[in-house]
């Protein structure tokens, strides 16, 4: 999967799968109890799309960056790899990735976990490398990132590829504390 469930809470929304709403003897305070997870879980998700769009807009204006394409242009991962650390400690994401117009890593920063080693290959990466903006979660040995790649293009009338920024948000204790104080929910994030 590539969803992050922030509340799992069955029976919530209109899916056609028939969800049903139990009651037993509580009958309305199950109810009730049920209406308040859904809505923490609808806030939740509400809160992470709003971070998602937040980082897919900075990596709009980061592969916009002069200095950026220019070493990106080159495939020149030591020029890149001092730029894309800059970038990543200004921006506070957990995790930033240059790749070139063929997914070769050019540079890769901050939550590194060792099961990305073949980063490039990722379905988000793909999906900038083919032109789109693309979102998902990565999950690593401690943690689960949320991340959005976008692709890296020079020209206006016909872009021309050069490679694609990926940034990544820890979906983590902190981030479900925020949500818990706003949500009044109990949080944890889970890959399903």
């Amino acid at each position: 999967g590539g969803r992050v469930a922030g509340a799992g809470v069955g029976g919530c929304g209109s899916g056609a799968g028939g969800d049903v709403v139990r009651r037993n003897t509580r009958g309305e305070a199950d109810a009730g109890l049920h209406g308040g997870l859904c809505e923490a879980g609808t806030s939740v998700d509400q809160r992470t799309a709003t971070l998602v769009q937040s980082f897919t807009v900075m990596g709009r204006l980061v592969v916009d960056l002069p200095k950026l394409k220019a070493g990106v242009a080159d495939s020149d991962p030591p020029t890149v790899r001092p730029i894309a650390l800059e970038y990543q400690k200004q921006l506070h994401a957990a995790l930033l990735v240059v790749t070139d117009r063929h997914g070769r890593v050019l540079a890769m920063s901050g939550d590194v976990d060792p099961g990305l080693e073949d980063v490039g290959s990722r379905r988000e990466i793909q999906g900038a490398l083919a032109g789109g903006e693309t979102a998902g979660v990565w999950p690593q040995s401690n943690r689960v990132l949320q991340v959005v790649a976008v692709p890296i293009a020079a020209g206006l009338d016909r872009p021309e590829l050069l490679g694609t920024l990926t940034l990544g948000f820890r979906l983590d204790d902190a981030l479900a504390e925020r949500f818990k104080r706003v949500t009044e929910s109990d949080i944890a994030f889970a890959e399903d």
